[in-house]
């Protein structure tokens, strides 16, 4: 893979590209591109319009023109208009999932050297998260699958991440449930309660609308 630096102005984003980020997770990538710099170059294919099209890092781009990066590190590839979508998508949406139990001591290990506030600057977690990854990592095997079993019915402690799309309405209803659930969840040691409130309003409507 060949690297090549790119002035900012001749870059430019796919129209199409449907990938978008909310502010706050904006703001945490700023902080990892403060931090670390540009690791993972932006990826582009030559327009015939003129200069670059954006396949792969818009939301990096935008965050190093912000920071006044210029030129850019890019790696371009030569594809046409299909190979160019497909290749966007896949940037976009292919990736792993965190193991849990691994993640819990990654974060146990990392506030063990760096404050809580810097690592919740760069990682999309509060520092109130964060200390509930370490607390999980801490634990025993076999209370950390009584903990979970809570949420996933099972004695498994690996989870998995569920994400669907909502309006912004949408969303304004099932944060406000959430939240009012939570205090039926309690001090549950989990790192993440919305989870089990979200599992509690879903046992709730099930129970009261197929019970038999």
């Amino acid at each position: 893979m060949q690297v090549t630096n790119l002035p900012a102005t001749q870059l430019h984003s796919a129209p199409w590209n449907p990938n978008a980020m909310a502010p706050a997770m904006q703001a945490h990538l700023a902080a990892s591109l403060d931090r670390f710099g540009l690791v993972v170059p932006v990826v582009v294919r030559a327009d015939p319009a003129g200069g670059y099209e954006v396949l792969g890092g818009s939301q990096r781009l935008a965050a190093l023109r912000a920071q006044g990066l210029d030129p850019i590190p890019s790696v371009v590839v030569d594809v046409d208009d299909a190979e160019a979508r497909l290749l966007a998508q896949a940037l976009n949406a292919v990736h792993g999932e965190d193991d849990w139990n691994a993640k819990a001591a990654l974060v146990q290990n990392l506030l063990a050297t760096l404050p809580a506030a810097t690592v919740a600057a760069v990682l999309p977690d509060t520092p109130a998260a964060l200390a509930s990854w370490a607390s999980l990592g801490q634990q025993a095997p076999a209370a950390l699958a009584q903990a979970l079993s809570i949420w996933e019915q099972a004695k498994a402690v690996r989870l998995e991440r569920v994400s669907f799309p909502l309006s912004v309405d949408q969303r304004a209803t099932v944060e406000a449930a959430i939240t009012a659930a939570l205090s039926q969840v309690g001090a549950a040691t989990t790192p993440n309660r919305r989870a089990l409130a979200l599992l509690l309003i879903c046992d709730e409507w099930l129970a009261s609308h197929l019970a038999v």
